[in-house]
């Protein structure tokens, strides 16, 4: 049976999405349920001066009203993503004397259903006293006295330093520098699922159980324990099926606290949904970050060097936001040879949602600041974008490649492998690079073609153990991973992987997922890590329960185990067919095995480069994709299909970012983007382009199975290359044109064109 990995197979768990048997967070109907609505401040920043409940406790249908005062103190903030010395700072599940953004939550209505929920929060009388608020990153920095948090010295939460080589000799004398800031607004995931939970408490055996849209059911089920001060065992979290995350479903919030902690003291169950315009205004959002960065070069564009500032906003509460830099100024170096580098990473507080991670967790934001900063470099000293790359590429016989850039305290980011020179010379081939640019003057239409690559090292997967659970029994194998997919398609990752391990048919092997009682505990599901640490996983379990079987059926048949072939659950002595026994006969209560794969190096480092042609208006400001060109390198392929969609969706949630999404805040800190009529997401119109996908793949050895990881690829180099094409679209009539800020909606074009 020719094997099933490197395939290009349809997923086992699409038949039931897109026929409705799906079973997402808001399936779960238990008998007894009680619904939950949440009062949400108004106010960017207000005291809460008094909360009268009286009126509400007298509604039909309410069972319970709660405050901050009615929690617990285990149960009153959330900590998870905050460190030690911003403890004090964790976001509060309810708000208790201060609300500090838009539609944090103040108190809950419990009742009988979803309308008698929400009638009893209207019914809620809250005395909210405006105080000063600041929505804007860059004032919030300038502010010479705290306003988000009275008890930090100033808006900004923290400073981290990143530099290795001497920055200063790489500057002193250079003789080209170039030097620009840059802006990307605050984005929402937007998934297609909003964000629900559920929880139901089991006296009897003092169990939790809560199910939950979410990307880490183990993250969730610490933080319910931590809450409910009971031990992790007696949670069970779960997530059947989850309608997308991109990040932000990767952090635990107070609602799953919530409904946990009123499961349990209402001895009932317990849900709560989250509308469209109520996820978006509280769910975690991401950049809304001020890029200021220096890039020194030789005369003939060879880098010496980059510093810069990065000035990141984490909104009214650390949490994921503090981890962005992280992720942020490593991808500065990108694919290129750069000698010194020296960036300082502000982070500071708003009036706003918390930030954290989306599709990228901050790597587009890096790659966008060194791929802009070539196209500038490269006009400075007048070549072409394409010749400055390859001028400063790392080149494929210096792999593996020490970047320098410090990892940790006492070891350095290492490129595992690559082509870098090969991916761009593809991309330019595909997308016919050298003919665009003959064509640039013709205008037609009177449209302004525009032509723009960027290249990305993406490091792919992080966590340093990742379990996998196998059971073969009555002819079929069943599998558990416990990592929570969005839509990665981890169940016909793991049956493919598992099918050909062990020489079953696929249609024989099923698959579970994100269920805290099956396995050990799984990191959650981000940073393209799931074919590297589950796919090893599962491959390390398989081929654990495989050598088991052939050395036990080896005694029966009286063979070396090097001389056994199993298939569709029969072992047999090669060349002797006559010679087999049934798996079942060897193991009649049937085998398990539960392993951990530990990654000696959690990351590998996958590498792409775009290009893409497209048109501007100058009358409308209106940008048209022509073509798109991705050439990726992502090792070693499980399935192609998978794989192909996840660059595609990548890429399209990568154009989103660059011409259309846009959390906007009002300086006050009002919130005008919370539903689709306001936040713009792209659709099939805006995405017509000819995209064409071209795999180039280099191996790897940092992983037993040679995955690097796929995940963010289509997004993280989009940002720039879009940006890069429009720009040189625009100087076809304003040669100085400079592009600095996204998303590059139609009105900061037609303003640029017309200012």
């Amino acid at each position: 049976m020719p094997p099933y990995v490197g395939r290009a197979m349809p997923r086992r768990e699409d038949e039931r999405l897109i026929t409705g048997r799906g079973r997402y967070a808001g399936d779960i109907h238990i008998a007894n349920l009680l619904h939950v609505a949440i009062l949400r401040s108004p106010f960017a920043h207000a005291r809460i001066a008094s909360i009268d409940t009286a009126a509400a406790r007298q509604m039909p249908g309410v069972v319970a009203v709660v405050t901050a005062q009615d929690l617990t103190q285990s149960a009153r903030s959330v900590s998870n993503w905050v460190s030690p010395d911003q403890a004090q700072l964790a976001r509060p599940v309810l708000a208790e004397q201060e609300v500090r953004y838009v539609g944090e939550a103040v108190a809950a209505v419990v009742a009988e259903s979803e309308y008698q929920a929400q009638d009893g929060v209207a019914a809620l009388e809250v005395d909210f006293e405006p105080l000063p608020a600041v929505a804007d990153v860059m004032q919030a920095r300038e502010a010479g006295a705290p306003l988000v948090h009275s008890s930090e010295q100033s808006n900004v939460g923290r400073e981290q330093r990143y530099t290795f080589g001497d920055v200063e000799a790489a500057f002193a004398g250079a003789p080209r520098v170039v030097k620009e800031s840059f802006a990307l607004a605050r984005i929402a995931a937007a998934a297609m699922e909003t964000r629900v939970a559920t929880a139901q408490w089991e006296p009897a055996e003092s169990v939790l159980t809560i199910w939950s849209s979410t990307q880490g059911v183990f993250s969730v089920r610490q933080a319910v324990a931590d809450a409910l001060e009971i031990d992790p065992e007696q949670v069970v979290a779960l997530a059947h099926d989850v309608g997308g995350g991109f990040g932000p479903k990767g952090t635990v919030y107070g609602e799953e606290v919530l409904v946990a902690w009123l499961a349990r003291h209402l001895g009932r169950p317990v849900t709560w949904w989250a509308s469209r315009s109520e996820d978006t205004a509280t769910t975690v959002q991401a950049h809304g970050t001020r890029l200021e960065i220096e890039l020194a070069a030789g005369a003939d564009g060879r880098l010496r060097g980059l510093r810069g500032r990065v000035i990141h906003d984490l909104g009214a509460y650390p949490g994921p936001g503090n981890g962005q830099p992280n992720n942020i100024v490593p991808h500065m170096v990108s694919a290129y040879v750069l000698p010194a580098l020296d960036v300082v990473a502000e982070l500071v507080f708003t009036n706003t949602v918390p930030t954290g991670f989306i599709r990228g967790g901050g790597r587009p934001i890096g790659n966008y600041a060194i791929e802009r900063m070539m196209d500038r470099l490269a006009r400075e000293v007048g070549v072409d974008p394409a010749e400055v790359r390859r001028r400063n590429f790392i080149q494929p016989q210096q792999m593996p490649y020490d970047t320098h850039f410090p990892r940790g305290r006492s070891s350095t980011i290492v490129y595992d492998s690559g082509d870098y020179p090969r991916l761009l010379e593809t991309a330019l081939t595909e997308l016919g690079y050298e003919e665009l640019r003959r064509r640039q003057g013709d205008r037609p239409g009177g449209k302004l073609l525009g032509v723009g690559i960027a290249s990305c090292v993406e490091e792919a997967g992080f966590g340093r153990g990742e379990p996998a659970r196998i059971r073969v029994a009555d002819g079929e194998v069943r599998a558990w991973v416990g990592s929570t997919p969005q839509g990665q398609g981890h169940e016909t990752m793991a049956a493919m992987i598992v099918a050909d391990r062990l020489g079953y048919p696929i249609e024989k092997v099923a698959v579970e997922v994100a269920d805290t009682r099956r396995t050990a505990f799984a990191t959650f599901t981000a940073g393209s890590r799931s074919a590297i640490h589950v796919g090893n996983a599962v491959a390390q379990t398989a081929t654990a329960v495989r050598n088991r079987i052939l050395e036990e059926a080896a005694e029966t048949l009286e063979a070396n185990p090097a001389d056994l072939e199993l298939a569709d659950g029969v072992v047999s002595v090669r060349g002797v067919p006559s010679r087999s026994v049934q798996v079942a006969d060897i193991f009649p209560d049937g085998l398990e095995i539960e392993e951990q794969w530990k990654a000696p190096n959690p990351s590998a480092y996958s590498s792409g480069c775009h290009a893409v042609a497209l048109t501007v208006d100058p009358e409308t400001g209106a940008v048209d994709l022509q073509r798109y060109v991705i050439a990726y390198d992502t090792g070693k392929v499980i399935n192609a299909l998978t794989r192909d969609g996840q660059l595609l969706g990548g890429l399209v949630h990568g154009l989103g970012i660059a011409l259309f999404e846009e959390a906007i805040y009002q300086p006050d800190g009002g919130f005008q983007s919370a539903s689709f009529l306001d936040y713009t997401i792209p659709s099939a119109p805006e995405i017509s382009a000819s995209i064409r996908l071209v795999p180039r793949d280099t191996a790897t050895d940092v992983n037993p199975e040679g995955i690097k990881g796929v995940g963010e690829s289509g997004t993280i180099p989009s940002l720039a290359a879009v940006s890069n094409a429009i720009e040189d679209a625009l100087r076809g009539v304003r040669p100085n044109a400079r592009l600095n800020e996204l998303p590059v909606t139609p009105l900061r074009l037609h303003r640029l064109l017309a200012g």
